[in-house]
């Protein structure tokens, strides 16, 4: 597992500024309620989720389609409720 330093905590958070509004927002509220007390396992699992192109982590965000990558389901539950 990853061990994230400020450096890489800010590399996240500029890779979380995506180019559809819905998701700016979406993710913009995460990241200010939610970031700061995330684990390094979460992250890991964060930076994994950021990594879905912006329509098809919309689509996750939104419940119109799931993954099969069950270590991500909880942490996009916390997406959502943020």
């Amino acid at each position: 597992m990853m061990v994230f330093d400020d450096t890489a905590k800010r590399k996240i958070r500029f890779q979380a500024r995506r180019g559809l509004l819905e998701l700016d927002l979406v993710l913009g509220r995460f990241m200010e309620r939610e970031f700061e007390q995330l684990n390094d396992e979460e992250l890991t699992a964060f930076v994994e989720i950021l990594e879905f192109q912006d329509q098809d982590l919309l689509a996750l965000v939104n419940g119109y389609t799931q993954t099969e990558k069950t270590h991500l389901i909880r942490l996009l539950d916390r997406i959502r409720q943020a």
